[in-house]
């Protein structure tokens, strides 16, 4: 804040003794002299540095000046051709390059992308991918994520080769044409085709064949070393110089440009260019860039790199912003006016937003008094918001995280209260905050470790967007960084869970990742057991001589609760799955696969095994499929289902209740392989509503 204060004095007298270049005449001086006033006063009481802006009529100049400064450090003052990082107003910037390959017959708008990546893909988790076009990743409704990534050059991260990006996050979230998302990794993948179909890297296309022949000697994607000394320097917000940074996503983010240009740039785009631009575009390839093909949850649409208002305060208009770390921009056509305004800034503020709009309201009264109209009125009482579980939400969830590091299980909890409770592998149970359940779409936000480097570089917090399918729910997991004076990372991964159980008070036994909570059995005939591992999900029992078995370290309920779990016997012909469990004072064995493989059954009923009391069943148990398994045990009943088929149903009252003694160290409860490799995964445990009370949460 010193150096800020330092920089006051000077700065008063820089913006109150600026010039105003550019003005057609008197009248046009005139007119904007109340918003040159104001930009002055904003500059000083918003602690903004400079800020930039433009105004073009009728294919004439009207107005363009700067204020401030470019560069506080150096005393470099702004003006109409200091270039400005222009973040997202790269987009419209970047779909003229694309245009102009799709005018040249290198490529089509409804092209499926993956036509021209080559050996490099989309990949699609929902939908076909061959459904994502190029037009769909212009207007944002590919199907991709929120994604936004950033590399400063005073840290190690380095950008990785588009390949691996796209390995990485080239992946689809939602069908194509689902639903809108902005998404910048989807002109991260337009920059490589136009480099592959140009033969040339995308910033030299650009230079070459966009920006020379419109004229735009100040315009750049990122910053050559020759450039720097005209460009405006961006600015944190505690007002510190941010050091240079890029990007995965170029064609999203990475154009600079100064007012000027960018006026021109917007007088080219409603056919009313310079006499020393080129036409590089014919009309229809311009117009077709403004036809809205995606619309948004705003009212608004989007066409191929613009946004498309069909009515702000009564005009249609073209227009983009861009906002990133020291940068606000903004670029607005109007077509039935002729009417262009730029205005740019290099740090973090609504100013540029709030001074187009007065530009357009000096330039179009009409515009200016539905404005204020609008901004008189009242909102409508807010409807109360939806349940944030409602009915079909609830239960207990369970699935995957699917990363390019690898996998983990998540779970989810969906309670009637509205508390929708989340556990990302073997990390704590945390609540879902900021939940919204709205057209079938789960949004949330919660604290975990997604355990990939990208993410980790910064601090954030997951943020969940689920579309629920029947029994399915699936979406993104985006890790976004917190708020600190950079820029951080929005990234996201494959989230999908599967509806278990419709009662929220399940929980899961295993976490998927490791034995926590269990312990290797050593006792007895478990003295020279098999290894004991976790992968893909599963703990894998390997052979034992005679057994290999897990107890669980806690206390399990002795009464009134439901175990689900799946197993396969991956080698050997013995039972693959020995479960111990109590009842009441006693325990029980479930045996699966027994006695040469085939018996299932309960041991002991009055001192009978499973093979010669009233539960023996015989199976033919096929090697390396999982089979589904279920033990409910209630006051009255021991119960059992193998698939979806009754296996045990014995009244335990009119029977003495035992076990083998070789079973004695897998108490209070645990899971047993015998001779046999066998693997367990998808460990659940609910407690029964009872007729003292509901079933525990």
């Amino acid at each position: 804040m010193a150096l800020w204060r330092s920089f006051l004095g000077g700065f008063a007298l820089l913006i109150s003794a600026a010039a105003a270049p550019g003005l057609a005449d008197e009248t046009q001086a005139d007119r904007f002299a109340p918003l040159r006033e104001k930009i002055q006063k904003s500059l000083l009481d918003g602690q903004v540095p400079s800020l930039a802006v433009a105004v073009a009529q009728d294919g004439k100049i009207l107005w363009e000046q700067g204020f401030g400064w470019a560069d506080r450090e150096n005393r470099v003052a702004a003006d109409e051709h200091t270039m400005y990082s222009l973040a997202s107003i790269s987009k419209p910037i970047t779909a003229t390059g694309l245009m102009l390959l799709v005018q040249r017959g290198d490529l089509q708008l409804d092209d499926p992308v993956n036509q021209h990546l080559g050996s490099s893909a989309l990949t699609a988790r929902v939908g076909d991918v061959g459904q994502a076009t190029v037009r769909r990743l212009a207007n944002h409704s590919s199907g991709l994520p929120l994604h936004y990534q950033f590399f400063y050059e005073d840290e190690p991260f380095k950008r990785p080769a588009f390949d691996e990006s796209l390995r990485r996050y080239g992946v689809l979230m939602s069908a194509p044409g689902e639903r809108f998302q902005y998404a910048n990794f989807g002109y991260g993948v337009l920059d490589e085709l136009i480099r592959r179909k140009s033969g040339v890297s995308y910033a030299e296309f650009m230079r070459r064949d966009v920006f020379l022949p419109l004229g735009l000697t100040h315009t750049s994607v990122d910053l050559p070393a020759e450039l720097r000394h005209v460009a405006a320097v961006r600015y944190a917000p505690d007002q510190t110089p941010l050091p240079f940074y890029t990007f995965d996503h170029p064609g999203a983010s990475a154009v600079f440009s100064s007012a000027h240009d960018l006026v021109r740039f917007g007088m080219f785009h409603l056919h009313q260019p310079e006499p020393v631009q080129q036409k590089i575009l014919n009309q229809d390839r311009i117009d077709e860039m403004q036809r809205p093909t995606m619309k948004l949850d705003d009212g608004r649409h989007y066409g191929v790199g613009w946004f498309i208002d069909e009515d702000e305060f009564g005009y249609r208009t073209v227009s983009h912003s861009g906002g990133m770390g020291g940068v606000r921009t903004r670029l607005t056509l109007v077509p039935s006016e002729k009417l262009v305004v730029v205005a740019l800034c290099n740090t973090g503020t609504s100013l540029p937003l709030d001074i187009t709009r007065e530009i357009i309201g000096t330039m179009l009264p009409e515009y200016e008094k539905q404005r204020h109209l609008e901004a008189g009125r009242h909102e409508p009482n807010a409807q109360p918001p939806e349940p944030a579980c409602p009915a079909e939400l609830g239960g207990y969830w369970r699935g995957r995280v699917a990363t390019y590091a690898g996998q983990s299980q998540i779970e989810m909890w969906a309670h009637p209260d509205g508390d929708i409770k989340i556990r990302l592998g073997g990390q704590l149970t945390t609540l879902l905050n900021n939940t919204q359940f709205k057209d079938g779409v789960l949004t949330g936000r919660f604290s975990g470790d997604i355990g990939t480097a990208d993410a980790n570089r910064r601090p954030y917090d997951l943020h969940l967007r689920l579309k629920l399918r029947a029994e399915t729910i699936n979406g993104s997991v985006t890790a976004v960084s917190r708020p600190d004076n950079r820029t951080g990372n929005a990234l996201s991964y494959w989230l999908e869970l599967k509806r278990i159980d419709t009662d929220p008070a399940v929980i899961s036994l295993f976490n998927g990742h490791t034995l926590d909570g269990w312990r290797v059995i050593e006792k007895y005939d478990f003295d020279r057991h098999g290894e004991v591992t976790v992968r893909d999900g599963a703990v894998i029992l390997d052979p034992g001589y005679p057994a290999t078995g897990i107890t669980l370290s806690g206390a399990p309920p002795r009464m009134n609760y439901e175990l689900k779990w799946e197993a396969k016997r991956m080698e050997g012909s013995d039972f693959f799955c020995g479960l111990t469990f109590p009842v009441n004072d006693d325990y029980l064995s479930l045996v699966v696969g027994g006695w040469g493989g085939g018996v299932t059954g309960i041991s002991n009923l009055d001192g009978m095994s499973a093979v010669e009391n009233e539960t023996t069943d015989y199976r033919t148990f096929e090697q390396n499929r999982w089979y589904r398994l279920r033990l409910r045990v209630t006051p009255t009943n021991v119960s059992a289902w193998l698939d979806d088929d009754q296996v045990v149903d014995v009244a335990i009252q009119d029977h003495k209740l035992s076990i083998w003694w070789e079973q004695e160290p897998v108490r209070p409860l645990g899971f047993a392989a015998w001779y046999t490799k066998a693997a367990l995964r998808n460990l659940t445990l609910k407690r029964l509503a009872t007729a003292d009370g509901p079933a525990s949460p």
